[in-house]
């Protein structure tokens, strides 16, 4: 390695390093958010966010699975759909999906008690505050949710979330009913740093600069000495 390359390396790497420890540091609070579809799947999610609490309706737009609501008046928003199951809009409006059947399913809100179950919310997602630590459920369903209770522990492990997690990062995991975990549907870019990689890639093209002067210096030099 030469004298020229060795502090351009060193610099980039501390840069990296900067950014790495950087992202750990500002993390101020996560939650959890299961997703329990009416055949059995289940999406896991783990949300990274900066504030000291969110609406628990906030926490299911920013977990980035595809969603659809309608304003509820003074309840705020209904939902009608999550990852395309649920029903259109004028339903979701007039009767939250329903039917009349008693056991018509819709999209229920609950939250993970101490207790080790899951709790109804009755003041829905717009009116429920979620803290760092805590864990929303939504289950298509007209009865109870059917899939265990978890902390954010258990959920950090389903997801996969690597020990330094930047701050808004989302992270996403798909079980199918026989608890499987399942490909994603798509590349989820949410889960990556664009810090790091911006960085990375400026220390790549730093380096590449420098070897490709460096190359063409060494190509001219004997032409310039023979003259």
């Amino acid at each position: 390695m030469t004298r020229t390359l060795r502090p351009l390396i060193v610099l980039c790497a501390l840069l990296i390093a900067i950014a790495i420890g950087g992202a750990h540091d500002a993390r101020a609070g996560e939650a959890g958010l299961v997703i329990e579809h009416g055949d059995g799947s289940v999406i896991y999610v783990l949300i990274v966010f900066p504030e000291d609490e969110l609406k628990s309706i906030d926490l299911l737009k920013r977990s980035g699975i595809s969603l659809a609501t309608v304003s509820a008046g003074g309840l705020g928003e209904a939902v009608c759909t999550i990852d395309n199951e649920g029903c259109g809009v004028s339903d979701c409006r007039v009767r939250l999906c329903q039917t009349g059947d008693p056991e018509s399913p819709f999209w229920k809100f609950f939250r993970a008690g101490e207790d080790g179950v899951w709790i109804v919310q009755p003041l829905g997602a717009s009116g429920t505050t979620v803290r760092g630590g805590e864990v929303d459920l939504w289950a298509w369903t007209g009865g109870d949710a059917s899939v265990p209770t978890v902390d954010l522990a258990r959920v950090t492990v389903l997801v996969g979330a690597p020990e330094s997690r930047p701050e808004d990062a989302v992270y996403v995991a798909w079980y199918g009913a026989d608890g499987n975990q399942m490909p994603a549907p798509g590349n989820d870019s949410s889960q990556q740093n664009p810090w790091i990689g911006g960085i990375a890639l400026l220390a790549i093209a730093a380096i590449s600069g420098v070897l490709l002067a460096r190359r063409s210096r060494s190509r001219t030099l004997p032409g310039r000495l023979g003259r």
